[in-house]
């Protein structure tokens, strides 16, 4: 990576401004604002910052990462996760890579501008912190991907060393953790949603320090990087400001201050920053422009367990194969959409229509026109999460604002939770209290009583509730990475869809398939994703991840 010197003029966000006042700008004529104009305006430096925040991914490409793991699958042959899921990506071509040292650029030539700006000394200081936690996020997007990365906290010139080595990525992970610690005591406590305040920035730091105690980065297994884990999360709970939202059905759908789960959010806003949520979760009947692109697997669905919290393969829970749907936590209701469920949403524009979902051999959302099948559900599932059932103008790519909920309160609890698992020689009371509240949010009726778990047991308890609670937020993909069981969850396997048969007494039978049309590609060297060929070509100094050369 030879970092070239840039000339350029920072683009600025006047199409979305999260908080600030865009009416001293002439919109007919944006091009006139140059770099040298931003720091003589402290309203063009809050929209500086709010350009950073803007780089920020949320639902961009997050179908990528959520079909490429055990939750879902994208229905159309040549799409990125399907060739992503046969091993079709290296150090020229990586969909999912993240190489942001333009971002990093950015933000460290405002940390070397700012303190001589002519700007109010609290809004600085506030300025600085969210621009150091971005620096921050930035660091870690990259470390879980490569492991060690240069470390360029300072704006290069051409006069500067440009071949960089890379850093370790002990020393990565201890930045991006000191980098929080002053952001935390720069930042406010409850900031507004959108923006970074204390409380994101030890979340950020909580999940960072998670990541720094699993198996993929431990390798000495330090169990003292657990107990660090596990306090930085534990603050946050400590603060007691933070609740689980208590409805499912609406949890990124509350765009209200009040909100109490989500602590940091990319924000959307009609009509100038959009997604294609609503659109394309939907089958054909509603999708409007737009079908097909995530269906959830049958292993994903298996893993809700019962009201009762009983897991489907305990022969108590009450679980009926021949009723499969009948009886499953809140989750599950609200996260997946099933034969005969109901799912709203519109095909050309208001109003709202309500249809019963048809995904049985034969039915409406299923394969009944063999032109429709590709736009249709492959697994005989379709995702609901987070989709907003009264959006009436969603077409294609466009047309949802749902907020994306990068860090909320339940990863925070059950971050803690295993964390706390890991570093103690059996689950303690807070444990089971973390998850627990969690499980009761989801309806579940029975508590797990302290004692009845060892170690073992809660760990899959907690990977499991991760599988669930966070399915189809780009949290999976990463999880079983640093757990290391990549290569034993995503490599040489075909996973499975329902196949429903519509019997003659109106009742359903059930079969289970694979969907995958080839076994699965993830190898040892895939851990750690390569360096961009185009970056080691222009710099000596940096080395290549083994297994990519």
């Amino acid at each position: 990576m030879k970092l070239k010197y840039l000339n350029y003029t920072w683009f600025l966000s006047l199409l979305f401004c999260l908080s600030c006042n865009q009416s001293f700008l002439d919109p007919s004529n944006p091009a006139a604002i140059g770099s040298n104009d931003v720091w003589k305006d402290p309203k063009l430096i809050e929209m500086l910052v709010n350009d950073f925040y803007n780089d920020r991914p949320g639902y961009d490409y997050s179908n990528w990462l959520d079909n490429i793991t055990d939750e879902a699958r994208c229905n159309y042959p040549g799409f990125v996760p399907n060739r992503i899921l046969v091993g079709q990506w290296d150090q020229v071509s990586n969909p999912i890579g993240f190489w942001a040292y333009t971002q990093v650029r950015k933000t460290n030539e405002f940390m070397a501008k700012i303190d001589s700006a002519p700007i109010d000394e609290p809004i600085k200081k506030r300025l600085k912190g969210e621009t150091r936690f971005l620096r921050a996020f930035l660091y870690f997007d990259m470390v879980k991907r490569y492991g060690g990365v240069p470390i360029i906290n300072t704006p290069q010139s051409i006069e500067d060393d440009l071949e960089v080595k890379r850093n370790t990525l002990e020393e990565v992970f201890d930045f991006i953790s000191k980098e929080l610690d002053i952001a935390i005591s720069e930042l406010p406590a409850n900031a507004p949603r959108g923006r970074a305040g204390k409380e994101a920035a030890m979340a950020l730091k909580g999940r960072a320090l998670l990541y720094f105690a699993s198996p993929l980065y431990n390798t000495t297994a330090n169990n003292t990087r657990w107990e660090q884990a596990a306090k930085a999360n534990e603050e946050i709970i400590k603060l007691g400001k933070f609740q689980l939202y208590p409805n499912l059905n609406s949890l990124w759908l509350d765009k209200s201050q009040a909100h109490n789960e989500s602590i940091f959010e990319i924000q959307y806003r009609l009509p100038e920053k959009e997604h294609s949520w609503d659109a394309g979760l939907r089958p054909l009947r509603l999708a409007n422009n737009n079908a097909g692109q995530m269906s959830p697997l049958q292993e994903l669905v298996d893993a809700f367990p019962m009201k009762n919290g009983k897991s489907i393969t305990n022969p108590s829970s009450g679980f009926d194969p021949k009723n499969p749907y009948v009886g499953r936590d809140d989750r599950f209701y609200a996260f997946i959409a099933f034969n005969g469920s109901k799912m709203k949403g519109t095909q050309t524009g208001p109003p709202v229509k309500e249809i019963t979902l048809e995904t049985y051999r034969g039915g409406l959302d299923y394969d009944s026109n063999p032109l429709w099948i590709i736009y249709n559900t492959k697994t005989a599932y379709y995702t609901r999460k987070a989709t907003d059932p009264e959006n009436t103008i969603y077409n294609g790519d466009r047309g949802s604002s749902q907020s994306w909920m990068e860090l909320r309160y339940a990863e925070v609890l059950l971050n803690y939770a295993e964390a706390k698992n890991e570093f103690l020689g059996n689950p303690d009371a807070s444990i089971y209290d973390a998850v627990n509240q969690v499980r009761r949010r989801a309806g579940i009726t029975e508590n797990l009583q302290t004692g009845s778990l060892d170690k073992n047991a809660m760990r899959d308890l907690i990977r499991n509730e991760k599988y669930i609670e966070f399915c189809f937020e780009k949290q999976r993909y990463w999880d079983v990475r640093r757990w290391k069981l990549a290569t034993t969850l995503f490599n040489n396997r075909l996973y499975k869809g329902a196949v429903i048969t519509k019997l003659g007494n109106g009742e359903f039978s059930y079969q289970y398939l694979p969907v995958d049309p080839q076994p699965n590609v993830f190898t040892e060297r895939m851990y750690f994703m390569p360096i961009p060929q185009a970056e080691i070509a222009k710099n000596r100094n940096l080395t290549q991840n083994p297994g990519w050369n």
